[in-house]
């Protein structure tokens, strides 16, 4: 059983988290269009696109050096809010990997209390606004109350991506009081939001990499 989540398992996270976002944009596009402008799917696959040549072109010192190549790579790839959201996502991810090669469950939950943090800073959001956020926070609690239990790394990833696929679900309930949406008032009820489900893809992602590194 491993315990961390070394720089291959970071690039084979994010690796697999650019093939399901590409197999997906269709889907995303078709979500987005509900609420949005209906290219969060094609956004995201040009961002894709960016990150993998970030992850082939440079050779990383450490796991801040490699996830603040895909910070850069998201920011001047991805249009709308996205790019901003992922890009400081993983440019506050990144802090706790300054000087190490692996990440433990405790930096990993570290980094992404301050990643979702850094999130609602940026874009205003609360836990219900129907974003990313309504993905991401659960999981992050989830992680939380994990590592005090001291669980096991993939056990705690697994748990922190089930509670975003939840959380991306309880979207569909919700009234967007965010972005484009929020002009739809209750219209908006009835979708899962595209951000909350491309949030969702990437914590699988990260809990598949965890377990296939064990």
């Amino acid at each position: 059983m491993t315990t961390t989540l070394s720089q291959d398992a970071v690039t084979a996270w994010l690796e697999r988290f650019c093939s399901e976002v590409e197999a997906a944009e269709a889907h995303l596009n078709e979500l987005d269009s509900a609420t949005g402008d209906g290219e969060h799917g094609s956004n995201m696959s040009q961002g894709a696109a960016a990150v993998r040549k970030a992850l082939r072109d440079d050779r990383f010192g450490d796991i801040r050096e490699q996830l603040d190549a895909v910070a850069m790579a998201l920011v001047n790839s991805v249009g709308g809010a996205s790019g901003a959201l992922y890009g400081t996502f993983f440019l506050r991810l990144s802090a706790v990997g300054e000087g190490r090669t692996a990440l433990d469950l405790t930096a990993l939950t570290e980094g992404l209390v301050s990643a979702v943090a850094g999130i609602r800073e940026l874009g205003g959001s609360s836990p219900g606004d129907k974003t990313l956020v309504d993905a991401l926070h659960p999981a992050v609690a989830e992680l939380e109350s994990s590592a005090t239990r001291s669980a096991g790394l993939a056990t705690a990833l697994d748990r922190a991506a089930t509670a975003a696929e939840e959380g991306r679900d309880a979207t569909a309930d919700m009234v967007a009081r965010m972005g484009r949406g929020s002009y739809l008032g209750d219209r908006s009820r009835g979708h899962v939001d595209a951000g909350a489900t491309s949030m969702a893809l990437l914590m699988r992602c990260l809990h598949i990499s965890a377990e296939g590194a064990a």
